[in-house]
């Protein structure tokens, strides 16, 4: 047979085609890496909501007059905490009563929650509610 006859691809044309391949695959990969970035994050900062509610409602729960609504800075003792708010997680909570001025017997509550990302870049939740005294 006669070479020129022969059909394929030559190897150009392969090399064209797997540059081009490979091009692709790796915007492919460099897409889900930033999904999954995303994803990973969109879930922490869930968690953190839900742990910052969750000191929220207890404090609202124990009442206006309870100990527990003293005015000042709190921290978790537990720190680090997991979205449970048990030890050995990887979300610092603190939280802070204040007194509102000038609306009397009301007491504000910020519910905060930090952690780090994947970058080392620190994150935070804040949550605020209001408690007022109903005993009157």
């Amino acid at each position: 047979t006669d070479l020129k006859q022969q059909k394929g691809f030559t190897l150009i044309e392969i090399i064209i085609a797997s540059t081009i391949l490979l091009v692709g695959v790796a915007m492919f990969a460099q897409v889900v890496s930033r999904i999954l970035n995303q994803n990973f994050h969109s879930h922490k900062q869930t968690q953190a909501v839900i742990l910052a509610q969750n000191k929220i409602e207890f404090l609202l729960n124990d009442g206006y007059t309870s100990s527990n609504m003293a005015e000042g800075t709190y921290t978790n003792p537990l720190n680090p905490v997991n979205e449970t708010g048990d030890s050995s997680g990887v979300f610092t909570q603190t939280w802070d009563i204040d007194d509102v001025n000038p609306i009397e017997k009301a007491k504000l509550i910020t519910s905060i929650v930090t952690w780090e990302d994947f970058q080392g870049d620190v994150k935070q939740v804040t949550l605020t509610a209001v408690c007022i005294d109903e005993s009157n």
